[in-house]
């Protein structure tokens, strides 16, 4: 609908004849004739008589036309091509902020299916940690390994008091194991009843953490709802 269209429209929705409307707008018939026909474009203090006339707003008088195909025609009163403009900066703002949104999920999910991959955040190494027995106090710390070199070989009868500690040590024994993510070096020591225990490093073991393929996952969603919404906004912007 023209800008003449709607005007003829608003008149007749108000059971107005053209000489009545012309007369209530202080302009001559054959003027209102000829902005309802489109051959001419009213000032911009005809237009707002028109208004007042028509007891209508702007936005109201606006919403039957299609200011995209006449836009033109629109701009020549200032009033309409002020409120236009306002318009088409508040839909550039909404579909900027639109296009940083998706930007921030694109970034976000390459960011957060790298961390799941990676492994940084939630590490899946986790370090096993043995300690063969308690140690007394007094004794080294390895003497479940050394006990041996603790013997003096040029005693008499070394050899039966070799085989007594051979038993002694290996009723001692207890091994315990200790599975940490924490890489605590080689060996460590750490105080209990009697005495002292020292893990040393066993192996390093990977144990798959679920929270990583969620963040794997989330990250291709991120990402894949980010490209989608490129997609929307170039649409978006074409049809405005």
């Amino acid at each position: 609908m023209t800008l003449g269209n709607q005007i003829k429209q608003c008149r007749t929705a108000r059971g107005l004849s053209q000489p009545e409307l012309a007369e209530m707008v202080g302009i001559e018939q054959s003027y209102l004739s000829k902005l309802e026909n489109d051959k001419s474009v009213p000032s911009n203090d005809v237009f707002r008589s028109l208004l007042s006339a028509l007891s209508l707003s702007i936005n109201e008088f606006l919403a039957a036309i299609d200011t995209k195909m006449y836009r033109q025609q629109l701009n020549q009163v200032a009033d309409i091509e002020a409120i236009l403009s306002q318009k088409d900066n508040l839909k550039i703002r909404s579909l900027r902020r639109f296009l940083y949104l998706a930007a921030t999920l694109i970034v976000l999910g390459i960011t957060t299916f790298y961390a799941g991959y990676s492994r940084q955040i939630f590490s899946e190494n986790q370090y096993q940690y043995q300690s063969l027995g308690v140690v007394q106090p007094g004794e080294p710390l390895d003497i479940y390994s050394s006990w041996s070199r603790t013997l003096d070989a040029t005693v008499e009868n070394s050899h039966s008091i070799r085989e007594q500690k051979r038993v002694e040590m290996a009723k001692r024994r207890d091994d315990h194991y200790l599975l940490t993510t924490d890489n605590r070096s080689q060996r460590f020591n750490i105080d209990v009843d009697g005495g002292k225990r020292m893990y040393s490093l066993d192996k390093k073991v990977s144990v798959p953490r679920a929270i990583n393929a969620w963040l794997q996952l989330l990250g291709v969603l991120f990402f894949a709802a980010g490209i989608v919404g490129f997609g929307l906004e170039r649409r978006l912007y074409q049809r405005q």
